[in-house]
């Protein structure tokens, strides 16, 4: 069990499978008190590790969340109850989620609904940013050609297309996408 306060303040903090759900179901423990129910949508990091198992743990957890003024009370409680950052739970995911973005149950607690982007939103999501270098995109992308078995450069564009219109598609991406396919 994670203990309160257990958070380590370092520079590179990295939240476990673990953590992640004892911190989900402390959530869903405020909701009750407090008579209400909310939805958590998990994107990025947090949804590779906790949902789609493709590793242990992640940097930051990205999420869309209602109700909102009452979740950022509630997020804001848990911060403190376990001295965890105050964008612990944050969601700055909402300016690059797509209007027709996708997602999937993943977990439903007595007052929390937690769904997750979909591994193909997840891939068009990863492969739109594609930051090289500091984050472990690429090594999530590849997890989902793997898991979506994405043989071509067409059909991952396929993909991308049914979220994003071609103009947000930038040359990055394809030139990543075919390094990643090469026959």
């Amino acid at each position: 069990m994670v203990s309160q306060n257990e958070y380590n303040k370092e520079e590179e903090r990295l939240f476990t499978n673990r953590e992640i759900l004892v911190y989900l179901e402390r959530i869903n423990e405020h909701l009750k008190s407090r008579q209400l129910s909310g939805e958590i949508s998990l994107f990025g990091g947090a949804a590779m590790c906790l949902v789609y198992g493709s590793r242990s743990s992640t940097k930051d957890i990205d999420a869309l969340y209602a109700p909102t003024p009452e979740m950022y009370q509630i997020i804001d409680a848990v911060a403190k109850e376990y001295g965890l950052p105050s964008d612990w739970l944050n969601n700055g995911v909402k300016g690059f989620v797509s209007g027709n973005h996708d997602v999937r149950m993943y977990r439903r607690l007595s007052h929390l609904t937690i769904t997750a982007a979909s591994p193909e939103y997840l891939f068009a999501m990863k492969c739109l940013a594609s930051r090289l270098g500091t984050s472990r995109d690429v090594e999530d992308i590849q997890f989902l050609i793997r898991q979506l078995n994405i043989r071509s450069v067409t059909e991952a564009f396929k993909i991308l297309e049914r979220f994003y219109p071609p103009r947000q598609i930038l040359p990055k991406t394809q030139y990543l996408l075919e390094t990643l396919l090469k026959p």
